[in-house]
């Protein structure tokens, strides 16, 4: 049924997954979030990736959209702890990196930023972005 809904790009093929697999089918909710997060439904996508992470917590495109999603309602401390689950299943994750500084840029935590840019720059230090 996954499979289905990504040929169709069908989001419905989906939630039937996720009901049919008695609420176990974490990749019907990782598509979920992700359909969600493209129609700029952020809390529901945000409730999505959270159930699919229950499930398996080891997917770091998953954590990088949910944090992405904190980061567009503005829940920057929540964002802070999406993107350091990305950075700590790959710390060479630049994007992630500086996510996490600008999300701590706007708690007003520039020391925490500081060290998160320097942890960017040390994956990629051709970076315009970064620097």
């Amino acid at each position: 049924m996954c499979l289905m809904g990504e040929m169709k790009k069908d989001h419905t093929w989906w939630e039937r997954a996720w009901e049919e697999s008695n609420h176990r089918c974490a990749k019907a909710m990782r598509n979920l979030g992700r359909y969600y997060f493209f129609q700029n439904k952020f809390q529901t996508s945000i409730e999505c990736f959270e159930k699919a992470l229950a499930i398996n917590k080891l997917y770091p495109e998953t954590w990088f959209t949910l944090g992405c999603a904190y980061m567009r309602i503005e829940d920057f401390k929540n964002g802070v702890y999406a993107f350091g689950n990305v950075v700590a299943i790959d710390d060479r994750q630049t994007e992630a990196w500086a996510n996490i500084a600008n999300s701590y840029i706007t708690q007003g935590k520039y020391s925490e930023a500081i060290t998160c840019c320097e942890q960017a720059l040390k994956c990629n230090k051709k970076s315009w972005k970064i620097w």
